[in-house]
């Protein structure tokens, strides 16, 4: 068996008192001949410690099939000497690293060392971001790619295998060093992604209206285009930038600690719906609802029982969209849509007030409201 040890100096990308303060990080990843451990070999684990500033890496490398038990009892004994209070890192662990171990332990009658440690996936953290950021997979090099950590590596775990079953035959040390470099650079680079947990940071984040301001154009083909533009400033920076444009035409923009939405201002006509529709008739010469203490005057047969489907009153004026899955209070906001079952719906914009979303009687600031229509805007896309 070799043993690889390398000790640096570094920094993390992420606060360790963001993970629970833990007395330091421990990666590991694992190189194997196949995917079952009851058919497979385990021929190679990296691990890495930190406790933020200082790096100790280490890889056990088994140069025969006889040495995968020496493997497995080296790493055990490796992570029993760790301090209390370490949190286990591991990327997509769950559903293969770890199971595979805990299997090669059981075969050798030995005990799991990660089996009571509290353990963090990177990748099911960052998962929920796949959609939105616009990656093309979710393997651990397409990460690594979005956030400009560089590697030289050129393989996967898959075509390592037939490289490994040369190694036995020849002891190349060619294929020795691309088996190392492989396991190297994913342990290496693991503490790298957590840069990747900003985004989940900036996701949550309450976010400071700085400027609003309406704007008109002329589009491409003569029409007139009015938009209400908005900054924002959140207390967390953004990696890399984000644009993302909405089907109901709202264009934002992140870059750094700044937000900018550009919204659409459209004069339409739209309706709102009762839901106690027992307390309104519905008025078919006129196309509205009316509440029955006033519509008790009105002649029986310009009057009917209100249904889900029409009870409404219309009102054209100025709207803006809001994204869907948005949470509104309707004791504060009135909500109007094209029709009762969609889930698009819009808010009136009048600029006959000084603050036509949030009036003088509102409990909603600005800042609540738009941080709510933003993190509406980044569930929509998950």
């Amino acid at each position: 068996m070799l043993t690889i040890t390398d000790n640096y100096t570094g920094s993390l990308p992420y606060p360790l008192e963001k993970l629970g303060d833990p007395t330091g990080l421990f990666f590991f990843d694992i190189e194997t001949t196949g995917l079952s451990a009851k058919t497979s070999q385990l021929y190679l684990i990296g691990c890495l410690y930190t406790d933020g500033t200082h790096f100790q890496l280490h890889q056990w490398f088994a140069e025969s099939y006889a040495d995968e038990k020496l493997l497995l009892t080296t790493f055990r004994d490796y992570v029993q000497s760790l301090p209390d209070g370490c949190l286990l890192m591991h990327f997509n662990g769950n559903t293969f690293d770890m199971p595979y171990l805990r299997q090669k332990y059981e075969r050798y009658q030995q005990i799991f060392p990660l089996e009571t440690m509290e353990n963090m996936d990177i990748y099911r953290m960052i998962r929920p971001y796949k959609c939105l950021l616009g990656l093309p997979s979710l393997r651990q090099k397409a990460i690594e790619d979005y956030l400009g950590i560089p590697r030289k590596d050129p393989f996967d775990g898959g075509q390592l295998i037939t490289v490994y079953e040369d190694y036995l035959r020849t002891h190349s040390s060619q294929g020795l060093q691309a088996l190392l470099l492989h396991n190297d650079e994913d342990v290496r680079n693991m503490p790298l992604l957590l840069a990747a947990l900003h985004f989940n940071d900036y996701m949550e984040a309450g976010y400071q209206l700085t400027q609003q301001n309406i704007h008109h154009t002329t589009t491409w083909d003569g029409s007139d285009k009015t938009e209400l533009l908005l900054t924002l400033i959140s207390p967390v920076a953004l990696a890399r930038p984000i644009s993302l444009r909405l089907d109901n035409g709202t264009y934002l923009t992140a870059s750094g600690n700044r937000i900018r939405l550009a919204i659409p201002l459209c004069q339409l006509t739209l309706k709102h719906y009762f839901t106690d529709t027992k307390e309104y008739f519905y008025l078919p010469d006129e196309d509205r609802a009316i509440h029955k203490s006033v519509g008790i005057y009105v002649d029986k047969e310009h009057r009917q029982k209100a249904t889900k489907d029409n009870c409404y009153i219309k009102k054209t004026s100025i709207f803006i969209p809001c994204p869907c899955g948005m949470e509104i209070n309707e004791q504060f906001h009135v909500i109007f849509h094209h029709q009762r079952k969609e889930k698009a719906f819009y808010l009136e914009y009048t600029s006959t007030d000084p603050d036509p979303l949030f009036p003088g009687t509102s409990q909603v600031t600005a800042d609540d409201f738009w941080t709510q229509y933003i993190h509406a805007i980044w569930k929509s896309r998950r």
